[in-house]
């Protein structure tokens, strides 16, 4: 009977040891586990104002990596760039500071203050990383892709990729604007604005 008893428990202990989320788990090992690149739903968006009308668009992929500051380090940066099916831009980048403190994730964006957050509930593994933000209640999911890796053109504090055509393609429901010739316009990224982004959450929340 003893001999089954130890067995269990080791099985238990395994198990534990195999998600960062245990209260034996340092925040060395979570930021080991975290150190990579990154690949799925982060829950992020933004409102975009276009002539006195407001729209929402959410993010459908993010790729984002974390770079420790040193080797075994609980904090470092890393760079982050969410991907837009429709709206005026195709993607949004950002560079971030990531910190680990009593297991809480903290991410601090310096050219985007409004997307800093930090995050408590989650479940962590060397492959898998999903959870909530504390300022949002949407559930992001992200798969581990490589420990490391480069990624070319992304080297600014901050960029955007603009789309061409998005306004009549996103809303059918409105029309256009027209020139005085009949010729539709062509909606430019510099005729609206950014007033809101962030980490998905719900209004009635």
């Amino acid at each position: 009977m003893k001999r089954i008893y130890t067995y269990t428990m080791m099985v238990l202990l395994t198990a534990m040891s195999a998600t960062f989320t245990s209260c034996e788990t340092t925040d060395t090992d979570m930021a080991m586990a975290l150190s990579g690149q990154w690949q799925g739903d982060f829950g992020m968006y933004y409102n975009y104002e276009y002539r006195g009308r407001v729209y929402t668009f959410d993010s459908y992929d993010t790729d984002i990596v974390f770079y420790p500051e040193y080797r075994y380090a609980r904090y470092g940066w890393g760079k982050q760039v969410d991907y837009y099916e429709y709206g005026p831009y195709e993607y949004q980048y950002y560079k971030f500071y990531w910190e680990i403190v009593d297991g809480e994730i903290f991410l601090t964006y310096p050219h985007a203050p409004e997307l800093n957050t930090s995050i408590m509930d989650y479940h962590l593994t060397n492959s898998y990383f999903s959870g909530w933000f504390t300022n949002a209640d949407t559930r992001f999911v992200l798969h581990k892709l490589v420990d490391f890796y480069d990624w070319g053109p992304y080297t600014n504090d901050y960029s955007y990729g603009a789309r061409g055509d998005w306004y009549d393609y996103y809303d059918p429901y409105y029309y256009a604007p027209t020139r005085s010739d009949g010729e539709t316009e062509t909606v430019s990224t510099s005729e609206g604005k950014i007033v809101k982004r962030g980490n998905r959450y719900s209004e009635t929340k």
